[in-house]
């Protein structure tokens, strides 16, 4: 009987957490504006109220699939909180991890065309709130609003950007410094001594690093001499500024060394 009591107990307590996560996402659906999202914070009020009147909010548990790779662009997603992650799949169904999108960034390019698709599968990682924008709507208002044609295309350059940024870390950084630079990027302005959670779980994060699980195990352990404690998903760092130094000094050791003087025939030899 006492199991019993136990397992009705654990089971209302899930049930309320998880009703208590649905009421928080609700209120941030009911307190939401498209004036809120970067993509939208410039637009005029007439392309605004045009969008907004199709514009659905939805709010998702973990493992919800938006779209698939290959269906037809049917909706602008935008995420409003929580994470979504981007794949690309293989014919042979194997996965790979393209990005992770959270609060505010859209997660694919605004379409501007007809007959597009879908160039990734998207997922959401936890419980997730999401804005959807009719595509069609979209693009035509894309080619009539000159303020939302130029933040079209800003978010086009910021997303690239970005790719270029992350190429530039996949290629020159080992995976000591991206780890660093990834707990460097959680830990809130201001604070020299943090403690936080992890946004997903550490397979979501060395898929996002381009690295193994082993690998990332042991750059977590590196860290340690560095002030930065982890027990599963909780993270202490003791020192911003500790680990701000370990970051450049990683990314110093790094650099190749400078060549000095001109190319000679002796030393191309």
């Amino acid at each position: 009987m006492r199991s019993d009591m136990n397992d009705l107990t654990i089971g209302l307590g899930a049930r309320k957490a998880r009703a208590m996560r649905r009421g928080d996402r609700l209120k941030i659906a009911e307190a939401f504006s498209l004036r809120d999202l970067p993509l939208f914070a410039n637009i005029d009020d007439e392309t605004l109220s045009t969008l907004a009147l199709e514009a659905k909010v939805e709010s998702c548990e973990a493992g919800v699939t938006i779209f698939r790779q290959g269906d037809p662009i049917v909706s602008i997603v935008v995420v409003l909180s929580g994470f979504v992650k981007l794949m690309r799949i293989a014919p042979g169904g194997d996965e790979t991890l393209i990005a992770i999108r959270a609060n505010g960034e859209t997660i694919v390019e605004p379409v501007m065309g007809p007959d597009e698709t879908y160039g990734v599968s998207a997922e959401t990682v936890g419980p997730t709130t999401i804005v959807k924008v009719p595509a069609a709507r979209f693009a035509r208002l894309a080619k009539e609003s000159a303020a939302l044609g130029a933040a079209v295309e800003q978010d086009a350059k910021n997303r690239i950007a970005g790719l270029v940024a992350e190429i530039e870390s996949l290629k020159s950084q080992n995976a000591d410094l991206r780890l660093a630079n990834f707990i460097l990027s959680l830990c809130p302005p201001g604070e020299e001594q943090c403690r936080f959670r992890l946004p997903y779980d550490k397979r979501l994060i060395a898929a996002l690093l381009g690295v193994k699980q082993e690998t990332l195990s042991r750059a977590f352990a590196k860290l340690r001499e560095h002030g930065v404690r982890t027990e599963t998903r909780d993270i202490l760092v003791e020192s911003v500024s500790r680990l701000v130094a370990q970051c450049e000094h990683l990314g110093r050791a790094m650099r190749p060394p400078e060549r000095t003087g001109r190319l000679t025939r002796d030393n191309a030899a």
